[in-house]
């Protein structure tokens, strides 16, 4: 299964002291998700499954690649949400593969991603940063995982 991890865009400041479900994208997010999207929708990146952590900011993002991309509807997830235990994320990506999911993007959060990447690579998460708004595509089978390749933003 061709796996496409992304982190969330910029979003509103912790510092506002809104509650961290509910903090939206900025000005600054919404023209990285464009951005990421256009990438995507470039190099033909057509993900079976579009799925994003509840949350609104990841949700967000989802949603923009859903209408700047033209991918899949988002799916929430709640194995998705932020300090998600990175054994519980693969135990959700290994039953994709059972159905014979083919292709997914999953949007959610750091250090999530980096401790499901070193959990998937078998090294240690303290190897891994994504920025906001990149994309890490990774071959993921039963029996083996190949990371194919990761882009920060602004790179794209």
């Amino acid at each position: 299964m061709l796996l496409y991890l992304v982190r969330h865009a910029t979003a509103q400041d912790r510092a506002l002291g809104l509650p961290d479900p509910s903090r939206d994208l900025v000005d600054k997010g919404i023209k990285q998700c464009q951005k990421l999207a256009d990438f995507c929708k470039k190099q033909q990146l057509n993900p079976q499954l579009l799925l994003t952590s509840p949350f609104n900011r990841a949700e967000q993002t989802a949603l923009l690649l859903h209408q700047h991309a033209d991918w899949p509807e988002p799916q929430k997830q709640a194995w998705l949400i932020i300090d998600t235990l990175p054994e519980v994320q693969r135990k959700a990506l290994t039953e994709l593969i059972k159905q014979g999911v083919e292709s997914v993007c999953c949007v959610g959060h750091e250090p999530d991603i980096s401790a499901l990447l070193a959990l998937l690579l078998n090294t240690n998460a303290e190897h891994f940063y994504i920025k906001k708004a990149s994309i890490t595509a990774l071959d993921l089978s039963p029996d083996q995982v190949v990371l194919l390749w990761s882009l920060p933003v602004a790179l794209l």
